[in-house]
């Protein structure tokens, strides 16, 4: 019985001083995605499978510059393996490439022939690591300080 009594005490006493009042706990928060509508001169969106014309996402690769160089993101045991999908429409809105912005200079190369270049200015501090500004082709297209919705842009290719 005594050692009943113990181990109940001592369960108690865990209980007791692993609640502290008012206590919350800490999170990190990590915010790095863009979301990329991508058509032609004519309005035609080129991540739609059913268009003529558009982006295979099997060719499409992400580099991002770590340490002054562009290094090809890979990695086949993640659920984006290349940092980035293509989402179906929904929510009155077309197809559009989910991508993580994973360093300042991330470059989309589409197919063999067109790649883009996509800035981002990232706030990395000991609580958050989140988007700030998107830069396409050195134009501003997302700024976190005046945006009224997520982090989403569209970008107009020009093609033969």
């Amino acid at each position: 019985m005594k050692n009943l009594i113990s181990i109940v005490s001592i369960f108690l006493l865990l209980i007791v001083n692993s609640c502290k009042e008012n206590e919350q706990p800490t999170f990190f928060t990590v915010d790095m995605m863009a979301f990329i509508t991508v058509l032609d001169k004519q309005g035609n969106n080129l991540l739609d499978p059913n268009q003529e014309g558009a982006y295979d996402f099997r060719d499409i690769k992400i580099y991002y510059k770590r340490n002054g160089i562009m290094e090809e993101f890979y990695e086949a045991h993640l659920d984006m393996p290349r940092n980035f999908r293509i989402d179906p429409p929904e929510f009155e809105r077309d197809y559009i490439m989910a991508l993580v912005l994973d360093s300042e200079k991330t470059v989309i190369q589409w197919n063999k022939t067109e790649a883009d270049t996509i800035q981002a200015e990232i706030q990395d501090d000991a609580s958050s690591v989140i988007v700030q500004k998107v830069y396409f082709m050195g134009e501003l297209k997302w700024d976190g300080e005046t945006a009224t919705k997520g982090r989403g842009f569209t970008i107009i290719k020009e093609r033969q």
